[in-house]
């Protein structure tokens, strides 16, 4: 395996222990108000949790699709790099969907919806898959096998 994948495997473990140690900090943080009945508020804080998501896979689709192109900060990054930034983009967002999930319990939410924006963040922490990293022109990776 190379360099880049066991960065992102050891950077994707960490940040899913993070998101399942907010399930126990659920539960001692008490909310501002009590669990009340799902409200205007809670659905839109949601769909913003659900559209984050789904923004992270889009971007990480899109920095992944085309290595022609530069950065917009100016500089051009190697399609490794690209590829991992890629994916830690795609990390960082459903991390951030996690947070919603934290950030609503404490606005006194169901805790069933609480729980689930979590779980969805952790689900597509874990399931969508980064793909594999493209090789240089002489066909390995331009950081070298460990091992």
């Amino acid at each position: 395996m190379v360099r880049e994948q066991k960065a992102l495997r050891i950077m994707q473990v960490v940040f899913v222990v993070f998101a399942l140690l907010l399930f126990p900090q659920m539960r001692y943080l008490t909310p501002a108000q009590p669990p009340g009945p799902l409200t205007l508020f809670h659905k839109l804080v949601a769909l913003i949790a659900i559209a984050d998501c789904v923004i992270g896979i889009v971007l990480q689709r899109i920095l992944i699709k085309n290595p022609g192109e530069s950065l917009p900060i100016g500089t051009v990054a190697t399609p490794s790099q690209r590829w991992l930034i890629a994916n830690v983009v795609r990390l960082a967002f459903s991390l951030s969907t996690c947070l919603f999930g934290l950030v609503i319990h404490m606005t006194g939410s169901p805790n069933w919806l609480a729980q689930g924006l979590v779980g969805l963040g952790i689900l597509f922490m874990v399931v969508v898959a980064p793909g594999k990293p493209p090789a240089d022109e002489q066909g390995n990776s331009p950081y070298g096998a460990i091992g």
